[in-house]
C-alpha cells in the first residue's frame, strides 16, 4: 500500500489540530475542524496565537512537526480550503452513477454541510483522539531513516576528480590514485565519523549571580598581573546595575528559559563579554554544553582562546573533574585564505624566526590545514584551497568521500566540537553554515547537518553576542543574488548552468532545456535592449528625468509589479484618485494583458477588456515578445502599441512611457515565472555535484532562513531586478536578480522556540546580548523578543554629541561654504574629502593636546568615512595641513592592502593598517581613520582596561538608502511583525491577514518613495536614521570601554543641512514624537544617558521622558 503524500498528511494533521484547538460544533453538537483556522498551521508564525506560550512542550513540538510538512502556499486560508475540499472529495462524482471506487473511499474527515463545494469545515472520523491521530500519521516523518546518509568513503584505487574552473588556470580536473597501506587495504566505514548525541531537554537553566561571581574570582587567579584580574570587578558592577523584567530588585538568578529568545541589553564596555566568558565556564562545570555565537571569525578565535585557557585552569584547580575543551567552529571553505591573511600580519622577531607567539597559536593553528591529496593527484592545474575533492571522488557514476577525512586538519574542528563543552562560531556560519562532514548522530550516520542544527540539537543553550547585528545578517541571508546575463563572459548563472547541464543524462537535460533557455532569452534580450536605449527599467515624463543619462534611467531595483500604479494611471486615467488604493480588478486587467500559457488558465484573461479589440491587439503584441520564434519584434511591437493605444493615451510622451512600462513589465513577469520553474527543476539536482546547479538553486531558493520559515509577512517571495555597468556597457553591462523570502524577524525571536523545534525537535534557551537590540524604528536591528535583563546607562554625560561646520578655506572656489560630503557629486567628493581633512586637522590637534594634559592614556581620536577610498583622501588632507605633526594610521582592506595606494599619503606620514591591526593602534598612532561599517562594533582599542580613544569624528554621513533589497525586505517584514497584536490573538489567521496587509502597504510605500534621502517619505527617512543611530551608539562604544566618557563630533555638513528638513536634528525630533509614552519610558530605561546625548543634540530635554 502506497504511503499518503506529505501534502495530504499535512492537511489531515492541520484539520485534526484545528478540531482540537479551534473546534466548532454542528447542530448535533459534533466537533468540526474549520478550514480557516487549520491554515494557521502552515504559516509558521506562532507569535500570532495567544495560546502558543501556554501550551506544553510536547504540544508545541507536535504542532511544529505538522508545520514542518506544510507547503508554503497553504498558509493562505482560501488556498487551504480549496486543497482540503478537493482532498476530501468535493470534486468527486457522488451521484447515482458514481464509480464504486469513489463510493468506497473512506476518509478521516468528512466535509460538513449539505453542499460539499461550499463546506468551510470538516467532521473528524479518525477513530479516537485527534492529537493521537496527528502523532500516528506524522510518525513516519520522524524516523531517523528519512535523513540522508553520508557518502561512502573511497578506498584504494584510481578515482576521478571533479572539474572546476580556476581563474588564471582554466579548467582543473584529473584523477587521484589512493595507495594501499598495511593498515589501509579497504575503505573505512561510517564508524570513523564524529559521534554526537542530542542533548537532553532542559526547560530552565538557572546560574545564580553568586555562582558566576565566585567562578569569575577563581578564573582571574590564573593571571599574575593585578591589572589582568578584572573579571570579578567587572562582573560585580554589571550585576549591581542589572535589572530584570520579573523584579525591580537586583538580579539574583539568570533564568535561561527554553523556547524563548531572551535579550540582555547593556551599554558597550559594561561587562557583557566577561559575562559570556564566565557563563561558558559555568556550563562546563555543570556538565552542560553551550554554543557561543559571536560576530566574526576574529571574535571566534579570541573568545575560544580565552575560554580554553579558563577551562584548563579550572581543571588544574580541581573545579572541573574532567578536562573540558572549547572549540572554534568555522566554515572550512575559506580557512586557508584567512590563515594566509593572518600570517601576513605577524611581525617576526628577527632573533626568533618562526616563533609567532600568541597569534600563531590562537589564529594560524586554528585556521591553517594541509591536504594529503596533492601528492597522489594527476591533474591539469591545481585545486584552490577550500575546493579540495573532499566529497567528490567519482567512480561508476557515484561520488565518494576522501578516506583521509577523519585525520584531516580541515575537519578536525568538527570532530573536536562533538566532544567539547563550549563551541564558538560566528554569525554567518551559524545562519548559513554546514558541517559538510557526516556525523554519527544519535547512533545513526547522517549527512547535511547545519551548524544551526548542531548547536540547537547538541548544546543545552545558545548565547548570541551582538544579536541585533546577528538579525542584520539573517535579513541579508534572505536576499540572494544571481547574475542573469552579463557582457563579461562566463559570469551569468544560466549560461554556466546551460553548459554544465551537458554532463547530465539526456532525460534530465531535456527537462531543463525550456526553463533555462527561456530565462536566457528573456534576460539577454532585456539587457541588450536596455544597453541600446530601446527600453528603460525606470522612466518618467518630468523635465528632470528627461535630462538624465541612460545609466540613471536604469538605476535601482525594479520588481515586476513595482510600477503597476503608474501604469494603471496611464492606461485607465481618472479611475483612481490620488492617494486612493487601487482596486484589485485593475490589477487583474493588467495581468489579463500577459501572454497566455498553454494549458494554464489565466483567471484574469479578458477581464472587462473583451469589448475593446485594442486590448486584444495589445495582448497579441506582448505575446510576440515572449515567444519571438527567432525574430526581433521589439521595434515593430512598440510601433503597433503606439497605434493601438493612441485613443487611450493621446499624449505621445505619456504613451511612450506606458509602452515602456508595459513591455518591461512583460519581460519581468516572464522572468519571474521562468525562474520559478527553473528553481523547481534544479531542486532535483542539489546533490548532483554541479556547482552551477547549487549556486543557481541557492540564488533563486535561499536555504538559510527559507528552509525553516519560507514565508515572510508578505506571504510570498519577491524578486527584484537591476541593471549595472552601463558606464562601460560593451564590457560591464549586467542584469541581476535578487530573490528575497523567509521571515528573518521571526527566525531571531523564535530561534529557541519554533525554529529549534523545526530544526531539531527540541526547545533551547537562547540569550542575545547587545547594547542596541531594542530600537523600534530600526527595522533591521530591532529584535522582536522580550528584553529580559537590562542595564541603564546612568553615567552622566557619558556621550556628548556635537556638530561642527567646517568650511572651505582661503583660495578655494567655495571659500566660506560648509563642506558637505554626503550628497556631493562623485566627481567632486574626493577633493571635498581632502579639503575636509586639511581644514579639520586644527581642531583635532587642539583636541589631542588637551587630552594629553588631562588624560594622556586616551589622547587619541578616530575619524570615520564610508569606504577605504574615502579614508585615503581624508588621510591625504590631514597630512597636507599646516603644522601637521601627529601619527596617523589609515585603514586599508585586508584582502588587498594596496587597492587604494595611489590615493594614500606616504607611509612615513600615514601608516596603513588592516582591521586586524586596529587593536594595536594605541601603540603606534594618535589618529585612526577607518570606515564606519568596519569599526563600529566589536573592537577593543584599549590601554589596560580603559578605552584608548576619547573622541570620534564622523567625517561622512553614512549611506542612507532604501533601494538595497535587504533593507527593503527588512522594512517590509518589520512592518508586518509590528502589526501583530502583543501576546497574540484568539484568531491568529485574521491577525496575520491584517499584518500581511501592513507589509504590503509598506512595500508600496518603499516602491513609491523617491530614493534620494532629502526627498524620501518621512517614515522611511526615520527608519534609515534610526538604523544610523544604532550604528552611532555602537560606534560611541569604541570610546567607552572601562566606563570612560566620549565625544561624538558630526562633521559632514549633510548632518546639519536644513534645506529639505532632512537634517539629523529634525528627524530625531520626528522619531521621538512618534514614540508612545511606554516606548519613551522603555528607551530611557535601556539607554539612559546615551539616548539623552542624541535628544539633547536635537534640542529635546531628556528629563521630559
Amino acid at each position: 500500500m502506497s504511503e499518503i503524500p506529505a501534502r495530504h498528511v499535512f492537511i489531515y494533521a492541520a484539520l485534526a489540530l484545528a478540531g482540537h484547538y479551534f473546534p466548532r460544533h454542528d447542530e448535533d453538537g459534533q466537533v468540526l475542524a474549520p478550514f480557516h483556522e487549520a491554515s494557521f498551521f502552515a504559516t509558521r508564525k506562532p507569535q500570532a496565537w495567544e495560546r502558543w506560550q501556554d501550551l506544553s512542550f510536547e504540544e508545541r513540538r507536535r504542532i511544529a512537526d505538522v508545520m514542518s510538512l506544510a507547503p508554503a502556499e497553504l498558509a493562505d486560508a482560501k488556498a487551504f480550503a480549496v486543497a482540503a475540499k478537493a482532498l476530501l472529495g468535493a470534486l468527486d462524482d457522488v451521484g447515482d452513477d458514481a464509480s464504486e471506487a469513489n463510493r468506497a473511499v473512506v476518509r478521516p474527515f468528512v466535509l460538513a454541510g449539505r453542499v460539499p463545494s461550499r463546506a468551510d469545515a470538516a467532521r473528524p472520523h479518525v477513530g479516537g483522539d485527534l492529537l493521537d491521530y496527528v502523532d500516528r500519521i506524522t510518525a513516519r516523518f520522524r524516523r531517523p531513516s528519512t535523513r540522508p546518509q553520508p557518502p561512502d568513503f573511497a578506498g584504494p584505487g584510481v578515482w576521478q576528480t571533479r572539474k572546476v574552473y580556476v581563474t588564471g588556470e582554466g579548467w582543473v580536473h584529473g584523477k587521484l590514485t589512493i595507495p594501499t597501506y598495511p593498515d589501509f587495504a579497504a575503505a573505512p566505514d561510517h564508524s570513523v565519523l564524529p559521534t554526537v548525541s542530542t542533548a537532553s531537554y532542559t526547560p530552565e537553566i538557572g546560574p545564580t549571580v553568586k555562582e558566576l561571581l565566585d567562578l569569575s574570582e577563581l578564573i582571574q587567579r590564573r593571571y599574575e598581573r593585578e591589572a589582568d584580574r578584572y573579571l570579578y570587578g567587572t562582573l560585580s558592577r554589571l550585576f549591581n546595575a542589572l535589572r530584570c523584567a520579573e523584579s525591580d530588585s537586583a538580579v539574583e538568578v539568570l533564568r535561561l528559559i527554553a523556547g524563548q529568545t531572551q535579550i540582555l541589553n547593556a551599554p558597550t564596555g559594561t561587562g557583557k563579554t566577561v559575562l559570556v566568558r564566565v557563563l561558558a565556564s559555568w556550563f562546563a562545570v555543570q556538565g552542560l554544553r553551550i554554543m557561543l555565537v559571536v560576530p566574526d571569525v576574529k571574535a571566534t578565535l579570541s573568545t575560544a582562546w580565552e575560554i580554553s585557557a579558563d577551562l584548563e585552569f579550572l581543571h588544574r584547580e580541581g573545579e572541573l573533574s574532567h578536562p573540558a575543551s572549547c572549540v572554534p567552529l568555522m566554515s572550512p571553505n575559506r580557512r586557508q585564505e584567512r590563515a594566509r591573511k593572518h600570517a601576513a600580519l605577524i611581525r617576526e622577531d628577527p632573533h626568533a624566526p618562526g616563533e609567532w607567539g600568541k597569534r600563531g597559536l590562537r589564529d594560524i593553528d586554528n585556521l591553517a590545514y594541509s591536504c594529503a591529496q596533492p601528492r597522489f593527484l594527476d591533474t591539469a592545474g591545481t585545486y584552490p584551497a577550500g575546493q579540495e575533492n573532499c566529497f567528490s571522488l567519482e567512480r561508476d557514476n557515484g561520488y565518494f568521500a576522501c578516506p583521509w577525512l577523519p585525520t584531516c586538519d580541515k575537519y578536525a574542528p568538527v570532530y573536536a566540537a562533538c566532544g567539547a563543552a563550549v563551541v564558538v562560531t560566528n554569525h554567518h556560519n551559524f545562519v548559513d553554515g554546514n558541517l559538510q562532514v557526516g556525523l554519527v548522530l544519535d547512533g545513526r550516520p547522517t549527512r547535511g547537518v547545519s551548524v544551526r542544527e548542531f548547536g540547537l540539537r547538541t548544546c543545552h543553550a545558545v548565547v548570541i553576542d551582538e544579536i541585533d547585528q546577528f538579525q542584520h545578517t539573517v535579513i541579508d541571508k534572505c536576499a540572494t543574488h544571481v547574475v542573469l546575463h552579463s557582457r563579461r563572459p562566463w559570469t551569468s548563472a544560466p549560461q554556466k548552468f546551460d553548459i554544465d547541464a551537458k554532463k547530465l543524462p539526456i532525460r534530465v537535460e531535456t527537462s531543463l532545456v525550456n526553463p533555462v533557455s527561456h530565462v536566457r532569452l528573456m534576460a539577454e534580450f532585456l539587457l541588450l535592449s536596455i544597453c541600446q536605449g530601446a527600453l528603460h527599467l525606470t522612466t518618467a515624463d518630468d523635465e528632470q528625468t528627461m535630462n538624465r543619462r541612460s545609466t540613471q534611467h536604469n538605476a535601482g531595483w525594479r520588481l515586476a509589479h513595482s510600477r503597476d500604479r503608474e501604469l494603471i494611471e496611464l492606461l485607465f486615467p481618472g479611475v483612481v484618485a490620488e492617494g486612493e488604493n487601487i482596486p484589485s480588478d485593475l490589477y487583474a486587467k493588467l495581468d489579463s494583458l500577459l501572454p497566455a500559457r498553454y494549458g494554464v488558465t489565466n483567471p484574469f484573461a479578458g477581464a472587462d477588456l473583451e469589448t475593446d479589440l485594442a486590448w486584444d491587439d495589445v495582448r497579441q503584441a506582448l505575446d510576440a515578445l515572449a515567444a519571438p520564434r527567432g525574430n526581433d519584434f521589439l521595434d515593430l511591437v512598440k510601433l503597433e502599441l503606439h497605434d493601438f493605444l493612441t485613443d487611450i493615451v493621446p499624449d505621445a510622451r505619456r504613451r511612450s512611457r506606458a509602452i515602456n512600462l508595459l513591455v518591461v513589465r512583460g519581460y519581468l513577469k516572464e522572468l519571474d515565472a521562468a525562474l520559478s520553474m527553473l528553481r523547481d527543476h534544479v531542486q532535483l539536482l542539489r546533490h548532483s555535484g554541479l556547482s552551477s546547479a547549487n549556486s543557481l538553486l541557492e540564488a533563486v531558493h535561499p536555504r538559510a532562513v527559507n528552509s525553516v520559515l519560507p514565508l515572510g509577512m508578505l506571504g510570498r517571495a519577491i524578486t527584484g531586478y537591476r541593471v549595472t555597468g552601463l558606464d562601460n556597457r560593451e564590457r560591464d553591462a549586467e542584469l541581476s536578480a535578487q530573490n528575497i523570502s523567509g521571515d528573518p524577524h521571526t527566525y531571531v525571536s523564535e530561534l529557541g522556540g519554533l525554529v529549534a523545534l523545526l530544526t531539531a525537535r527540541i526547545e533551547r534557551p537562547v540569550v542575545g546580548l547587545s547594547a542596541t537590540a531594542y530600537f523600534p524604528q530600526a527595522v533591521r536591528e530591532h529584535v522582536h523578543a522580550p528584553v529580559a535583563w537590562w542595564m541603564t546607562d546612568a553615567q552622566a554625560r557619558s556621550i556628548v554629541a556635537e556638530s561642527h561646520k567646517i568650511t572651505y578655506g582661503p583660495g578655494h572656489a567655495l571659500m566660506g561654504e560648509a563642506i558637505r560630503i554626503s550628497g556631493t557629486h562623485p566627481a567632486g567628493k574626493s577633493a571635498a574629502l581632502v579639503e575636509l581633512g586639511t581644514r579639520l586637522y586644527e581642531k583635532i590637534a587642539q583636541k589631542i593636546e588637551k587630552l594629553r594634559r588631562k588624560d594622556p592614556d586616551r589622547a587619541r581620536v578616530i575619524l570615520t568615512a564610508n569606504s577605504y577610498e574615502q579614508c585615503a583622501y581624508l588621510a591625504l588632507g590631514l597630512t597636507r595641513a599646516k603644522g601637521f605633526n601627529h601619527r596617523v594610521c589609515v585603514a586599508v582592506p585586508s584582502d588587498d592592502p594596496n587597492r587604494h595606494a595611489k590615493y594614500l599619503p606616504p607611509a612615513s606620514l600615514a601608516q596603513p593598517v588592516t582591521p586586524e591591526q586596529f587593536e594595536d593602534f594605541p601603540a603606534s598612532g594618535d589618529i585612526l581613520i577607518a570606515p564606519l561599517a568596519v569599526i563600529a562594533r566589536g573592537l577593543n582599542i584599549v590601554v589596560a582596561t580603559r578605552s584608548a580613544v576619547q573622541s570620534i569624528y564622523l567625517c561622512t554621513r553614512p549611506p542612507l538608502t532604501i533601494d538595497e533589497p535587504a533593507w527593503m525586505y527588512g522594512s517590509i517584514n518589520a512592518a508586518g511583525i509590528s502589526a501583530l497584536p502583543s501576546g497574540g490573538s484568539a484568531d491568529p489567521v485574521e491577525a496575520l491577514r491584517v499584518a500581511g496587509e501592513e507589509a504590503w502597504q509598506q512595500l508600496g510605500l518603499v516602491l513609491r518613495s523617491p530614493t534620494q534621502f532629502s526627498a524620501m517619505t518621512h517614515t522611511l527617512q526615520e527608519q534609515v536614521i534610526a538604523g544610523m543611530l544604532v550604528d552611532l551608539i555602537q560606534l560611541a562604544g569604541r570610546a567607552r570601554r572601562g566606563g570612560t566618557d566620549m565625544n561624538l563630533h558630526l562633521v559632514d555638513y549633510a548632518f546639519q543641512d536644513e534645506t529639505w528638513s532632512s537634517d539629523l536634528m529634525t528627524i530625531i525630533k520626528r522619531i521621538h514624537s512618534r514614540w508612545p509614552p511606554e516606548v519613551q519610558q522603555r528607551m530611557n530605561d535601556l539607554y539612559g544617558e546615551a539616548l539623552g546625548a542624541f535628544l539633547s543634540y536635537a534640542g529635546i530635554d531628556p528629563n521630559r521622558i
